[in-house]
């Protein structure tokens, strides 16, 4: 467990047709955030989504090439390989009122989204692999 002190916070937005992943990533650098959460709501023009299986320890992912509205996006900051590293897990409607969620991927493209950071001061997280698990965790 860390302890942190608020930091900065943020408000912003995503161009149509960016993708959210790289988006954040690209603003985290940008603006050299190591730490911290993220929200966001918004809609999307199409998804990626991946859900790890504990059994074969690799991610199942999923497209879904429809317009779907963001009920929840959330995440957390840290560092991966010395680089800000957003994990990023979303819910999204569909059409029709189902939901489907799980941990967003590249190629997720954004109709119109909004997010708050809140960046923590301290010293951040690293993520490394854990061979038991099979995942990017943190290491302390």
């Amino acid at each position: 467990m860390k302890e942190f002190k608020l930091g900065k916070i943020y408000q912003g937005q995503l161009k149509k047709g960016s993708d959210i992943a790289q988006g954040l990533t690209k603003f985290l650098k940008d603006n050299k955030i190591k730490a911290g959460i993220i929200k966001g709501i918004g809609a999307v023009e199409s998804a990626k989504l991946g859900y790890f299986n504990q059994q074969t320890k690799e991610y199942e992912e999923r497209y879904f090439n429809e317009n779907m509205e963001i009920v929840s996006l959330t995440g957390n900051i840290s560092l991966k390989n010395d680089e800000p590293f957003p994990h990023l897990h979303a819910v999204f409607s569909k059409k029709d009122f189902s939901l489907v969620g799980g941990h967003l991927l590249s190629d997720t493209l954004v109709y119109a989204f909004e997010f708050e950071i809140v960046t923590f001061e301290g010293q951040a997280h690293i993520r490394e692999f854990d061979q038991v698990i099979g995942l990017f965790i943190w290491n302390d």
